[in-house]
């Protein structure tokens, strides 16, 4: 070997080992401890926060209606910003879009070319004694059959309530009540009290039709809720099989649903309101009617379709790439309404411009890293959730990515941030291994768990998380707490008031005084620690053994 020979040689095992350290050195991974990643997380600028917000609750948005215009520039507001953090798009399999497009589909019914006549004889009132939901898979549904009570609807021995039991109900058309008693536990109620629930409870047991009976003290409610569907209808979105699925989604059995004011009830029935406190407070068994009573109708429900899109990006990350953590918000709010002091549209600045404005911001910490994340991250700004969580639905049934490699959902949803936040109730990561990477958030920013304090109103199960979970998927709701630096529930009477003033209002919009920006980045820096410590976990969050939520895993 000659002199240059020798020269190329020994440049050759240089630049070798030159280029080999520095690949060393770029996949070299940087995983915070707890301590580290409170610091980085300091980051979080209130004004971007604020920013977003000031964008998609503007009123030339007009309430960010799905199928509207306003909504796409919402959506490219969102897609936008994805680009900047640079996020790859996963609208589609292909990578090619940050748009998974959508069929949403309303049914609105026609009343006047239905009907429901009581034992061949006497036609019932629409509007009065009863009302239909729209079928959201039949255009024409003809029925007839038996009337039964049923109580709840709930099919639940292990928890010591079967209004089955000894009640054939196949072929039959079923009357139930609104809930689930309040000796169950939270998630529990949540679960068997939902119309879907007791839908699908139905509909495996051969029922015929479905209809809600409005407790003895409900009128105005039977009232508010047959103007808004006759008005409004339902919505369900087409799955790819063609199918739609949905709140008015009635299975292969069930022919209708629908409303049946009480004094109906009690006229066909002879059930008093005294049986059915009797049977709401004791658990009791309801009589069902002394004789015979059969209903016949027929549901004539009209169809228009249009197209929405859930907004996807994706953050690639390391070693464990091809599992995700599914991070949503919706961006969808009701666009306008019933004019109230003048004022139509409905911003829905807290709900949820704040939700989607926390996604964002978790986003750009995420895209701050100075190396990837072992797991990579989906952020997915979902639509209708105000139409029945339908764009979730959608997402979580047909993920752009293997559905099995999905680990974990976190879910933001009006976090209401209205005061300092000085404790959070997490809802749901009490039913898996999640409330362990939240118990070491909270304590990083000095934050308190409590339970959920309003366990009525099913908050778990009335968000996009719960698409995940129902498709076995553990996830997580974070929401504000109530405690104070003088008292551990004085939030309480404050976010009722801001809620009866503003949820579902036009005056839910950005005003300054109605926000608390400090509270925003807190919110932010959690959400981010606990996506972060789920996804450099060496285990993947999982089910407890005792949760009622187990039974969806796949």
């Amino acid at each position: 070997m000659n002199l240059f020979q020798k020269y190329l040689c020994l440049l050759f095992c240089l630049s070798f080992i030159f280029f080999t350290s520095c690949k060393e050195k770029i996949e070299e991974v940087t995983v915070f401890n707890d301590e580290d990643l409170a610091v980085f997380s300091e980051s979080v600028n209130p004004d971007d926060f604020r920013h977003h917000i000031a964008v998609l609750a503007d009123d030339s948005l007009k309430g960010r209606l799905p199928g509207t215009p306003e909504y796409e520039e919402a959506m490219a507001y969102v897609a936008n910003k994805y680009k900047e953090f640079g996020l790859t798009p996963l609208g589609n399999k292909e990578g090619s879009s940050y748009y998974q497009t959508l069929t949403l589909r309303n049914s609105l019914v026609e009343n006047e070319q239905s009907y429901m006549i009581l034992n061949n004889t006497d036609t019932l009132q629409v509007s009065k004694d009863y009302f239909y939901l729209g079928n959201a898979n039949d255009k024409e549904a003809v029925y007839s059959g038996d009337l039964v009570i049923a109580g709840y609807g709930i099919q639940a021995p292990e928890y010591g309530l079967n209004d089955f039991e000894n009640l054939d109900v196949n072929g039959k058309i079923v009357v139930l009540f609104f809930g689930a008693p309040s000796s169950f536990p939270a998630s529990e109620r949540a679960y068997f009290g939902n119309i879907t629930t007791k839908i699908a409870t139905l509909d495996q047991l051969g029922a015929k039709g479905i209809l809600f009976a409005i407790n003895p003290e409900g009128s105005s409610r039977f009232n508010s809720i047959y103007e808004r569907m006759s008005q409004q209808g339902t919505n369900s979105v087409l799955m790819p099989s063609g199918k739609a699925s949905g709140r008015s989604d009635f299975g292969d059995n069930l022919k209708f649903g629908g409303f049946l004011n009480w004094s109906t009830l009690s006229k066909l029935t002879g059930i008093n309101p005294d049986e059915y406190k009797n049977y709401i407070e004791n658990d009791s068994i309801l009589n069902q009617p002394s004789k015979t009573v059969q209903l016949k109708g027929k549901v004539v429900t009209k169809f228009k379709e249009f197209e929405s899109a859930n907004v996807i990006g994706l953050l690639e990350g390391g070693d464990l790439k091809d599992e995700y953590i599914v991070h949503t918000a919706h961006l969808d709010h009701i666009g306008i309404g019933k004019p109230v002091d003048g004022d139509s549209i409905y911003n829905g600045a807290h709900d949820n411009a704040s939700g989607i404005s926390a996604m964002l911001e978790i986003a750009r910490l995420y895209s701050k890293l100075p190396s990837k994340p072992n797991r990579s991250v989906i952020f997915a700004a979902v639509t209708a959730e105000e139409m029945g969580l339908l764009g979730s639905k959608y997402l979580a049934v047909n993920p752009p990515v293997d559905q099995e490699k999905i680990i974990a959902n976190v879910n933001t949803d009006m976090p209401t941030l209205i005061a300092p936040l000085l404790s959070i109730e997490p809802l749901g990561a009490e039913q898996s291994s999640i409330m362990d990477v939240v118990k070491r958030s909270a304590n990083q920013l000095n934050l308190q768990i409590d339970s959920d304090h309003m366990p009525e109103e099913v908050r778990f199960v009335r968000s996009d998380n719960f698409s995940f979970v129902q498709e076995g998927i553990p996830a997580l709701r974070m929401k504000y707490g109530l405690k104070t630096e003088t008292s551990e529930t004085g939030l309480d009477s404050l976010i009722n008031t801001f809620t009866a003033m503003h949820y579902h209002k036009p005056s839910d919009e950005l005003h300054d005084d109605m926000f608390n920006f400090d509270a925003a980045k807190t919110y932010v820096r959690l959400q981010f620690m606990n996506s972060y410590l789920i996804n450099v976990s060496e285990e993947k969050p999982s089910w407890n053994n005792d949760s009622f939520f187990k039974k969806f895993k796949k």
